[in-house]
């Protein structure tokens, strides 16, 4: 029932049907164009929940914007990962599908979870993918080569209903790590995250352990071994919407056994939510966009970095008119974040501290709320 109640809240446009995505304009630049010189793509999906979204580029020096650059392969209620040089949209909600392009937006392949599995993340090992979801029992287990035989992951035992609400997956040597909220039927938490460890030879559960802090969201972000953070996992946690007295972004070391490490930041020390993490391409920051609702529900937002040098907390980059959901770090040196301000919601890019954007750039349609942006 509770799986079922959070798939009524949202509605995608995509199945298990295979799609035929429409590139709308060509990515070739002309030579001696600035999209000719050495930038970056980044890329943005988003959906309004009821009806087949975008995804939409921005090209970097330009700053040339393609809305919905590529028809067809966002559903209503998307995230995106990038794993080498392949996208993937994890379309959620009913959905229910992996859809995945090459750095040139060309459809490689698309793969259904399975139908109520509402998918959350994607971790990629060769060619096997790793789907935790809301709607299942843990992780579906994807054979690219054979992607109607998929398999289960029961991580049942973690949750008193048999259905723990994982959230992300990381593969970490022989071993998959999975995040799980543990929620009740009103998405309350029964207590502290865990995270799955399970054997990757075997697909089974070996053991699992506690986070400090309840309800993890977003994505399992790994540091570089030579930051102060050591190589380790990090993930945002909410035990509160509203109140940032508790919860932090939760640092798991890996090796022979794996385990709560304490925390990297704190939600006081954010005054907010960690709603989308991104290391910078040359390993120096962790780019933090920080999101804070009020008693009244109103929501302000932040782009913040910490120097994965000395672990400091830097302060807001963006004024706070800005009303930051999301972040991408893009190899070029640019930073780009989903402003949400009501009425002039876009996408802005920044660089050296400084923005290059002078307004909100529009993606044709409204962005969402995090987890929709990379950078390539």
């Amino acid at each position: 029932m509770k799986r079922l109640a959070l798939s009524l809240l949202f509605v995608a446009a995509c199945g298990d049907n295979a799609i035929a995505p429409t590139p709308e304009s060509p990515d070739a630049a002309i030579p001696g164009t600035p999209d000719a010189m050495p930038g970056a793509t980044a890329v943005i999906v988003a959906g309004d929940f009821a009806s087949t979204g975008v995804l939409s580029t921005i090209k970097m020096p330009s700053l040339a914007v393609t809305p919905n650059a590529v028809a067809g392969v966002a559903g209503g209620d998307p995230f995106v990962r990038q794993y080498g040089d392949e996208l993937f949209i994890i379309n959620r909600s009913t959905g229910d599908n992996i859809t995945i392009l090459g750095h040139d937006l060309a459809l490689v392949q698309q793969v259904g979870t399975g139908a109520g599995v509402n998918p959350q993340d994607v971790a990629v090992d060769g060619r096997t993918l790793y789907v935790p979801g809301l709607g299942t029992a843990g992780v579906v287990v994807i054979d690219r080569d054979h992607p109607d035989q998929r398999a289960t992951i029961d991580l049942g035992a973690l949750d008193p209903d048999g259905h723990p609400d994982c959230v992300s997956a990381f593969v970490a040597g022989p071993k998959l790590l999975v995040a799980c909220g543990v929620l009740d039927e009103n998405f309350v938490a029964r207590g502290p995250t865990k995270i799955a460890i399970v054997d990757r030879a075997t697909k089974t559960m070996t053991g699992s352990f506690e986070l400090a802090t309840a309800n993890p969201i977003g994505f399992l972000v790994a540091t570089p071994t030579t930051s102060m953070f050591g190589g380790d996992l990090l993930i945002a946690t909410a035990p509160s919407f509203t109140d940032y007295t508790t919860g932090c972004l939760a640092r798991i070391s890996l090796g022979a056994t794996p385990a709560a490490h304490g925390c990297a930041v704190t939600n006081a020390a954010l005054d907010g939510l960690a709603n989308h993490l991104e290391v910078s391409p040359d390993g120096a920051s962790l780019w933090i966009a920080v999101t804070h609702y009020d008693d009244t529900f109103q929501l302000t937002g932040a782009l913040r970095a910490v120097n994965l040098a000395t672990a400091a907390l830097g302060d807001s980059i963006t004024p706070a008119a800005q009303i930051v959901t999301d972040v991408a770090a893009c190899p070029d040196g640019s930073t780009v974040i989903v402003d949400n301000t009501f009425g002039h919601a876009g996408v802005r890019v920044y660089k050296n501290g400084a923005e290059l954007t002078t307004a909100a750039l529009d993606i044709g349609t409204t962005p969402n709320y995090g987890n929709n942006l990379t950078c390539f």
